[in-house]
Parts: C-alpha cells; sequence; structure tokens
C-alpha cells in the first residue's frame, strides 16, 4: 500500500531541495574537497568491505591505506603529470613549422598536381613568425607564471591535496555510520518508501560509477600502449587523457581525438603515422563503444549520452565546479525519482478512475 503524499511532505521536499540550492550556491568551492572525498568514499566502499571481511583488517588500517594512496596519487600530479604536458605543449608549438612542411609536401601538393591549383603555406613566414613568438606562446600557456603571482590559489591547491584525503580516511572508516545518521532523520511513515528510492540510487549510481571508472582505466592503458607502439613521445600521457575523457559520451571522444592529434604533431615525420594514430584511435572507439562499455557499464544509468552531456553543462553552469561533480548523482536522483513517480501515478486513484 503506498503511503498518502501529503501537502506537508510535498512542501518538506521542496524546502529541503530550495535548501540544498542556497548552500552549493552559497558556499561554492568550499564544498569542493568534501564532495571528491565523499564520492571517493562511496565507489570504494564495497571493496573496503570485501577486504575487511577476507583479511580480517581493521578499517580504520585500510582507510589510512587509502588516504595515503590518494594523498600520493594527488602529490604526483603536480610534480609529474603537470611538467610533461607544459614540456609537451612547447613541443608542440616548436614543431607546428615541421607539420606546415609536412601539409604542403604530402597533401597540398598532390591536391594541386591532380585539380592544377597553385595552394599553398607561405611557410618560411609563418615559421619565423611562430619561432620568433614561441615563448611569449609558451609563457602564456604556462600555468606555473600565473600561480607563481597567486598564493591564494596555490594555498588553495595545497589545502585540496591535504584536506581531501584526510575527509576521505573519515568518510571511509565511518561510511555505515554516516549513512545511519542520515537515515535516522527520514520520517518513520515514508521510510519503506524512501529505502526503495534509496536502493534503487545505489544500485544506479554505484554500478555505473565503478563500472566507467573501469572502462576509463582499460581505454587509458589501450590508448597508451597503442601510441607508444605508434611512436609518439609522451604517448603514455597522451593514453592516459584520451581514455579518461571517454566518460563524457562523444564529446569526450572528440575532444580526445583532437588531443592526440594535436599533442601528436611534433611527432608525425610522415602521413603514415597520422593514418596509424587515426587507426588506432578508431580501433579504440569500436572497442569502448561496442565492447567495454556495454560488457562493464551497458545501460544501467538509463540517461540518454546527450542528457548527461546537458546534466553536465548545467549543473555546471549553475553550480561551477560543484555542479560537476553534483551532474551525475543529481541526474541519476532524478532518473529514479521520475521512475518512481511515473509508478505512484499510473497507481493512483487520479489515473485510474474512469469519467
Amino acid at each position: 500500500m503506498q503511503p498518502n503524499l501529503k501537502i506537508k511532505t510535498i512542501v518538506s521536499t521542496l524546502f529541503l531541495i530550495i535548501l540544498l540550492f542556497i548552500t552549493i550556491t552559497v558556499l561554492g568551492k568550499i564544498l569542493v574537497p568534501f564532495l571528491i572525498a565523499l564520492i571517493l568514499s562511496y565507489i570504494i566502499n564495497p571493496f573496503v568491505n570485501k577486504i575487511q571481511q577476507t583479511f580480517k583488517l581493521k578499517r580504520s588500517f585500510i582507510s589510512f591505506i587509502v588516504a595515503v594512496t590518494t594523498f600520493l596519487f594527488f602529490v604526483s600530479i603536480p610534480l609529474f603529470l603537470i611538467p610533461q604536458l607544459l614540456v609537451q605543449m612547447r613541443s608542440i608549438i616548436h614543431g607546428i613549422p615541421d607539420i606546415i612542411d609536412l601539409l604542403n609536401h604530402n597533401i597540398l601538393n598532390r591536391v594541386n598536381d591532380n585539380y592544377g591549383t597553385r595552394f599553398i603555406l607561405d611557410y618560411n613566414n609563418l615559421k619565423n613568425s611562430l619561432i620568433s613568438n614561441a615563448g611569449t606562446i609558451y609563457n602564456n600557456v604556462n600555468i606555473f607564471s600565473p600561480l607563481a603571482h597567486n598564493g591564494m590559489i596555490l594555498l588553495e591547491i595545497l589545502v585540496y591535496i591535504v584536506l581531501i584525503p584526510f575527509v576521505m580516511f573519515y568518510s571511509t572508516n565511518n561510511f555505515d555510520k554516516i549513512v545511519q545518521s542520515f537515515d535516522g532523520f527520514i520520517p518513520k511513515r515514508y521510510a519503506k518508501m524512501v529505502h526503495s528510492i534509496i536502493y534503487d540510487i545505489d544500485k544506479l549510481l554505484s554500478s555505473y560509477l565503478r563500472g566507467q571508472i573501469s572502462v576509463m582505466l582499460i581505454m587509458a592503458i589501450y590508448y597508451s600502449v597503442a601510441f607508444n607502439i605508434i611512436g609518439l613521445k609522451s604517448a603514455t600521457i597522451i593514453g592516459a587523457i584520451t581514455g579518461l575523457l571517454v566518460f563524457i559520451p562523444y564529446l569526450g571522444i572528440l575532444t580526445g581525438l583532437c588531443i592526440s592529434l594535436i599533442s601528436g604533431i611534433p611527432d608525425f615525420t610522415s602521413m603514415n603515422m597520422i593514418i596509424w594514430t587515426l587507426v588506432a584511435f578508431v580501433i579504440g572507439h569500436l572497442l569502448e563503444g561496442g565492447l567495454v562499455t556495454p560488457y562493464l557499464v551497458g545501460g544501467r544509468i538509463g540517461l540518454n549520452p546527450i542528457m548527461m552531456i546537458f546534466a553536465l553543462m548545467a549543473f555546471g553552469k549553475l553550480f561551477g565546479v560543484v555542479g560537476v561533480l553534483l551532474a551525475l548523482p543529481l541526474a541519476t536522483i532524478a532518473t529514479v525519482l521520475l521512475q518512481h513517480l511515473k509508478r505512484y501515478y499510473v497507481e493512483s486513484s487520479y489515473y485510474g478512475d474512469e469519467i
């Protein structure tokens, strides 16, 4: 038997939604490290439970190992990944004149021979211009330059690097207690219905997040190996970025393709390397869309890819970085709530009564 939703319940729900909206808007970036920590704790909680039960280890010890691993991961980003990306950017800038030569000799010359045209890039002037301005361009894209002049941003990054593992240790160690504390606020009259909704949300969201992370890791490994075989410099970094972007449907694929081609510009010595890069990307796209994603993720979240992109853009516009972090969970919650609302409506007397 369905609980009878009264005006008081509806008003209370709307009040909570408005309060949540105001809280996110007012606190803004303050919530970022806490949300990241809670999302990561939510994802790994089943694995922590399994390790705890299998090896009979204390949960606090497992949580500490998880927090330390997370800290080392975040520290490695500014120490290793970002400097490599900056080196790659500089290499791209200095390699653009070479790609102009490649385009002139392998593409435009063939077009001119076949169609009688006289298309040619004035690469001498362009090369001199690019070389003379390469330092200026590099300085403009060098993120450490503005960071060095803004101590608050550096301090904020350092706080995030320390705070996220700390919050993650607490949330992972006390995950069940946190869930029980929120569960205690649910009115007993609606406890069964709310538990049913939360179960459906957890089933959808957890399976999707864990499946998608597995897809991202597999595709990052694939692209890294493929680009190394082709012979691109910084192939591991380019492949990792390309693989990690597959979580954004279609848009991530196009972005990854652009990054792969642009980042590989300095290494393209012939059209064959460009063709093999495109072939590697096509195979990766078929592998990800036809095998890896359907097997690991499937249609578990029940969201149209276009709706996922819309959710990322809409929540990102409303709440910035916090909105991007909350886009997927809130979209999943909305999907489940609409399913339950439709079921409630179909089973209601308003829908079933005939005139």
